[in-house]
């Protein structure tokens, strides 16, 4: 039976744990950055990453496992088993299902290399035992990138960390820039992980590589990956290379029509549509949160404007595109995250883009949600794919009421919001009887 819902699981049902007493910690995924995040089906996963409390920087929490549905407006947190990874931001991750990898990053002891994978069928985690010293293993690192290959390779490329020379590395085809002030670096290594033989393979590549960088955005697409951007020293680069993973043949930098976007880290890349990639966000050179969207055609390599402005700044978010064609950006830093004079403030909120209209079926079923007083005698008569859905739908209204309601939603670029049944700041804030609280929660979570 094929899968429709991560939620409808049984092992997922028991998983989900509410408070006795419930906050809003149980219905909301908390504010975050340098997290990881997927889309399965309509479910956007988000894991990790790390957040600015009132006692300083703090990891989030480790065991725990959010998925939001943008039609169902509504966050679902999970409790995942086993020995997980450790607290960590600036991981890299790669599904081959049911199996989601998560793979080096930073944490309270500095860079790591290891490896884990959450099945996201039982939510239970596996600690993949891959080398970590040695020559077979590759250096930590954080702020690397990785994709996944004919469900049997995860590649990784780049990443800032400690020196690799210990490690799997080639001293004639590898390069290494030392920040010597910090004792790490940026590398150009590109491996891959055997998953069935649990092993990191360095392959023999062709054509000119990237620079060594970390912070850049990559993307899988059908056999070839783009990459685009990226720190390297004090750099932000605005470059787009492409690999072929058959081959492992890297194009060079490629030359593109249009106006080229500004160099940046920290942004993402995303599918837009079967031709076009978005690019989202990051941070300049003169260390400016950046707020602007790009369409890059890969057909004719052409750079176009989505937005010069959506007035939500954001770098190291997280962009994930779900069957409908949502571009889901999620968390973020919204100010100079190197400022050490002042916080870093970090966004909850899903930042919604889409580059074509709602689907007329997609509309249909907002509105007959929307007008259910008058219409649900009539949900019956529909087929029975949309009457689970409608179901589903009332379903998540009627049991997952928080102790006060917030907006999960802001649009960046597409059709209105207005068009989906989902709750707005204003609305969520005429559902709470005590709208101080209401303010002092929208503003302090």
């Amino acid at each position: 039976m094929a899968l429709t819902s991560l939620r409808a699981l049984p092992v997922w049902q028991k998983a989900r744990q509410v408070s006795e007493e419930p906050t809003p910690l149980d219905f909301y995924c908390e504010d975050r950055c340098g997290h990881n995040a997927v889309c399965i089906k309509e479910e956007l996963l988000v894991w990790g990453g790390y957040h600015e409390r009132s006692i300083g920087s703090m990891y989030c929490e480790k065991k725990i496992l959010w998925s939001f549905n943008l039609d169902l407006d509504s966050w679902y947190r999970v409790t995942t088993y086993g020995k997980g990874p450790e607290f960590r931001s600036g991981a890299c991750s790669a599904l081959i299902w049911p199996r989601w990898y998560i793979m080096c990053g930073h944490t309270y002891d500095g860079d790591v290399n290891d490896v884990h994978a959450l099945n996201l069928i039982t939510l239970r985690w596996e600690k993949i035992q891959v080398p970590t010293r040695g020559v077979k293993a590759i250096a930590p690192r954080d702020k690397a990138t990785a994709w996944a290959h004919e469900n049997s390779r995860i590649y990784i490329f780049g990443g800032y960390g400690m020196k690799p020379y210990a490690f799997m590395w080639s001293g004639e085809e590898d390069k290494y820039t030392l920040e010597v002030e910090f004792g790490r670096g940026w590398n150009d290594q590109i491996v891959y992980l055997d998953v069935e033989k649990k092993c990191w393979v360095r392959p023999q590549c062709q054509g000119p590589k990237p620079k060594s960088r970390a912070a850049h955005a990559t993307i899988y697409v059908e056999g070839d990956v783009y990459l685009f951007g990226g720190r390297h020293q004090s750099e932000r680069m605005n470059d787009l290379h492409r690999f072929n993973v058959e081959s492992h043949r890297w194009s060079g930098t490629l030359c593109c029509l249009g106006t080229l976007p500004e160099g940046r880290t920290w942004h993402t890349l995303s599918r837009a549509s079967k031709t076009d990639l978005l690019m989202y966000g990051g941070f300049n050179v003169e260390q400016k949160p950046l707020d602007d969207a790009w369409l890059l055609n890969m057909e004719t390599l052409s750079w176009s404007v989505l937005s010069r402005s959506t007035g939500f700044p954001r770098l190291w978010h997280t962009a994930s595109t779900n069957p409908h064609g949502d571009v889901l950006i999620f968390g973020g830093c919204e100010n100079n995250i190197l400022d050490e004079e002042t916080s870093m403030i970090t966004s909850r909120k899903v930042l919604l883009l889409r580059t074509k209209p709602f689907s007329l079926e997609r509309l249909c079923l907002h509105c007959m949600y929307t007008q259910r007083s008058v219409l649900r005698p009539q949900w019956e008569c529909l087929p029975r794919q949309f009457q689970e859905w409608l179901q589903a739908k009332e379903k998540v209204s009627e049991e997952m009421k928080p102790p006060i309601s917030m907006s999960n939603v802001v649009l960046g670029q597409g059709p209105s919001l207005s068009q989906l049944s989902i709750v707005t700041k204003s609305e969520a804030q005429g559902l709470n009887d005590d709208q101080d609280f209401a303010n002092y929660l929208f503003h302090a979570f």
